[in-house]
């Protein structure tokens, strides 16, 4: 499975190419993007670039564990408040009312997660993630919904903490803004991800595109069958397909 290690051999490969093409005295492309000094900025940017996304995606992750952690019990807490309704007295009307809710709230359905790429351009993980998130915002709305409804059964007096009608506001809010810790993590995390994208694989510039100018200036200044051709041609670096 890809992981943001493919990064690193990206650039563990440019770095190889760059200390070959440095190495010889001859090495003077007329392509300002392809000389040893663009190569060395290019080097120290790509780095910088995939540093920032591992910089980012810890916070999002944290952010993703709490908010599993503290919607897994959501289903027990109410499901414990609608069995303590009908202990109420509560008439069936209302019961049902909250019925409607409560079944939106007992699923426990789970996407499979789909993990980002890092060498392709496009980020694989944002349609799992937008999935994932709506379902999340809809957990939210509906326990607010249900929380509406409850608050207004005058019967429903229970003793028990966790389940009074403020316990279960508080919860409600807590949730959300576990939810909402997700979104803001995730808002920079794609923006790291999309400027290593770019910079590594998709731009004109990117070091993918650099490092195939460089192999075609070697080939065609020192020929195919030079040393220093022989040394970089079997070094990868394949565009992506886009999507």
């Amino acid at each position: 499975m890809p992981t943001e290690s493919g990064d690193m051999k990206l650039l563990g490969n440019f770095r190889s190419l760059i200390d070959h093409v440095s190495a010889e005295p001859d090495y003077n492309p007329s392509n300002p993007g392809l000389t040893k000094s663009a190569l060395e900025s290019l080097y120290t940017a790509a780095q910088a670039a995939v540093a920032e996304v591992a910089t980012k995606i810890a916070p999002h992750k944290v952010a993703i564990n709490e908010r599993q952690t503290g919607f897994e019990d959501l289903p027990r807490r109410v499901g414990n408040s609608f069995r303590m309704v009908k202990a109420s007295g509560a008439d069936k009307k209302i019961r049902d009312d909250l019925e409607t809710s409560r079944r939106k709230l007992s699923s426990k359905r789970k996407s499979k997660a789909v993990k980002d790429d890092p060498n392709t351009p496009k980020d694989e993980a944002a349609a799992t993630h937008s999935a994932s998130q709506m379902s999340y915002d809809n957990q939210v709305g509906n326990l607010q919904s249900y929380v509406a409804l409850l608050s207004n059964i005058a019967s429903y007096q229970p003793n028990e903490n966790e389940l009074k009608v403020s316990s279960l506001q508080a919860l409600t809010l807590d949730l959300k803004a576990r939810n909402d810790a997700v979104i803001a993590t995730f808002v920079p995390l794609g923006q790291a991800r999309g400027k290593r994208d770019q910079l590594l694989y998709a731009a004109d510039g990117s070091v993918v595109n650099t490092a195939l100018g460089v192999k075609a200036y070697v080939s065609a200044a020192f020929g195919t069958n030079s040393q220093l051709n022989k040394q970089v041609k079997g070094i990868k670096f394949d565009r992506k397909r886009r999507v």
